[in-house]
């Protein structure tokens, strides 16, 4: 397994246990996960997310379109339109994917 997939396998398991309702402790122990490897691994993901600081501008859509869903403007030139039902995880791939290139570009 490549770092890259596990870090995705543990970002889902973080999520899986945020929408389970369960505890950490309780949650470790159905899923048989050793609740030293999910911290460990929780603070670790933690670390790598940047530390935004700021605010986004949340701009209502003209009250003749039809919105589904947001779409967040970042700068004049890029956004993220996200529909009802999207998947959690693909967001966060794709706001990790565009940190790491706006990092790079810098």
């Amino acid at each position: 397994m490549t770092r890259e997939e596990r870090r995705t396998h543990w970002r889902a398991t973080m999520d899986k246990q945020a929408s389970s309702g369960m505890s950490i402790a309780a949650y470790c122990r159905e899923s048989h996960i050793k609740r030293d490897l999910f911290y460990a691994w929780r603070r670790r993901l933690r670390e790598q997310q940047p530390a935004t600081g700021g605010f986004l501008e949340l701009i209502p859509s003209n009250p003749g379109e039809v919105s589904t869903g947001i779409r967040i403007h970042i700068g004049a030139r890029l956004f993220i339109e996200v529909g009802r039902g999207f998947d959690p995880l693909t967001l966060r791939t794709v706001v990790e994917t565009l940190s790491e290139l706006s990092r790079c570009s810098v």
